[in-house]
């Protein structure tokens, strides 16, 4: 029967040189009394569970009847778009093989963590240290605590769980088969013979490498019939969800020569950070980082536009202002971007965040557009009629104002007139009659305070 025992844990057994991961207090966020802090349950195996079946939990672990262990006060965070998480849990579990008051051996297990990067590669990982007694003709070992690779794992975005605001959580199995190749050099290290670990199946290299060769059959397959009880058991793993970083969107409200007004949306800021903060403010300035904001007289010269978010006007950390910035105050040759720093003094970076602007130069008047001057013949010339020329200038800035230049050149002779484009962008242009002969014909839209000017050249014979 497996024997269960509670004890708090005892400094000495982290002895000389241990090195174990401090655990953070958890940020407000976490702390709600509403929110549980994350945990991890797991049996570790029906192996270690039924024959290292001697358990001593320490520093908040526990477990139920069914030998599912659980480890308490997870620490971390579960980006669901990312699916990047990193999780460490405490508590301590001592299995132990003894009998008639004799112990054998005994596997340590500390403060697991676990981590999932972007590919869904996950590790779940501890403080290990094991022993075994002499017996059966092989020495006493024991190993000093170290933090290592228990066993590997998948996650995809799509395995975890959990309504948004409550945690997030993992339901997963670790792998098992093909870990380990038999008859490898890493096996052969390890001091596995012939085809061990049947079919791969194995813990860890890293975790078998750090339990005594008097314990470590019990977690690979030997060929023995209790190889399937060897496997790590599946696990259900919590995790806090990492809060969105605050960031902004913009959007252009109106832009002409008089003013540039631009929209700012705003979410996952916070109001206050450290005592005497008060929202954040929001800034157009030059792209490219966050100007020296730390002295706020000086520090807004270099914005075009500058407002002030309170902290009472956002509403569960959103916000939405516009930015009124005069188009003499802003170079085209720059890139813009609006940025968002912590208020009144800059007491922290958390809020500061940058989002590139792409302004309409030519509507607010420091950039003229690019015309299309499209020409086409309605009627022909000849010595005895005017020909007549349909013009339309284009572009993307609105309606084309100004003047059509028409020049028709044959050797020496030139014939120019001169035409107003109307208030589609269009006009006629009559050519004059000319005599026979093949002529130049440049068309020429001389441009306005909107657009660039353009050219058009063709040939015509008289005849």
């Amino acid at each position: 029967m497996r024997q269960l025992l509670v004890v708090p844990l005892v400094g000495a057994l982290l002895g000389a040189g241990l090195s174990v991961p401090a655990h953070a207090a958890p940020s407000a966020a976490t702390s709600d009394v509403d929110t549980p802090a994350p945990v991890l349950r797991w049996e570790v195996s029906q192996q270690f569970d039924d024959h290292l079946s001697t358990h001593v939990l320490a520093d908040g672990a526990s477990e139920d009847v069914e030998g599912v262990i659980t480890f308490p006060d997870g620490v971390g965070s579960h980006d669901p778009v990312t699916g990047v998480s990193s999780v460490a849990y405490q508590g301590v579990v001592r299995g132990s093989f003894a009998f008639a008051g004799t112990e054998y051996y005994h596997v340590r297990i500390e403060d697991p963590a676990l981590s999932v990067d972007e590919a869904g590669r996950g590790e779940l990982t501890a403080v290990v240290s094991a022993g075994n007694a002499a017996a059966m003709g092989s020495s006493a070992e024991e190993t000093q605590p170290a933090r290592v690779v228990l066993t590997t794992f998948s996650a995809g975005t799509e395995d975890w769980s959990g309504e948004p605001g409550d945690l997030a959580s993992l339901a997963a199995t670790p792998d098992w088969v093909g870990v380990l190749a038999p008859g490898s050099q890493e096996a052969g290290d390890l001091g596995l013979e012939g085809d061990e670990p049947v079919d791969g199946q194995a813990w860890s290299p890293a975790f078998l490498g750090q339990v005594t060769s008097g314990v470590r059959a019990h977690f690979y397959a030997s060929g023995s019939g209790s190889d399937a009880k060897k496997a790590p058991a599946s696990f259900v793993a919590e995790a806090s969800r990492a809060a969105a970083p605050p960031s902004t969107s913009v959007s252009t409200t109106s832009a002409d020569r008089d003013a540039l007004v631009l929209r700012v949306e705003g979410s996952g800021f916070t109001g206050v950070t450290n005592p005497g903060d008060d929202g954040v403010y929001v800034g157009l300035a030059p792209a490219g980082g966050l100007p020296d904001v730390d002295d706020r007289e000086s520090g807004t010269e270099a914005f075009a536009a500058v407002t002030w978010v309170p902290a009472a006007q956002m509403t569960d950390g959103t916000f939405g202002v516009d930015l009124d910035a005069d188009p003499a105050d802003l170079d085209d040759s720059q890139d813009w971007s609006v940025y968002t720093w912590r208020a009144h003094t800059h007491s922290t970076t958390s809020q500061d965040t940058e989002q590139p602007v792409e302004i309409d130069w030519v509507a607010v008047g420091l950039r003229k557009g690019r015309s299309t001057l499209q020409v086409a013949t309605k009627r022909q010339p000849s010595a005895a009629r005017a020909g007549v020329l349909k013009v339309r200038v284009a572009g993307d800035h609105g309606r084309a104002t100004g003047t059509v230049v028409t020049k028709l050149t044959k050797g020496e002779r030139t014939r120019r007139v001169s035409d107003t484009l109307n208030g589609r962008g269009r006009t006629s242009v009559r050519l004059p009659k000319v005599a026979k002969g093949r002529w130049k014909v440049v068309v020429r839209y001389t441009g306005s305070s909107t657009y660039q000017r353009a050219v058009d050249r063709s040939r015509v014979t008289v005849r």
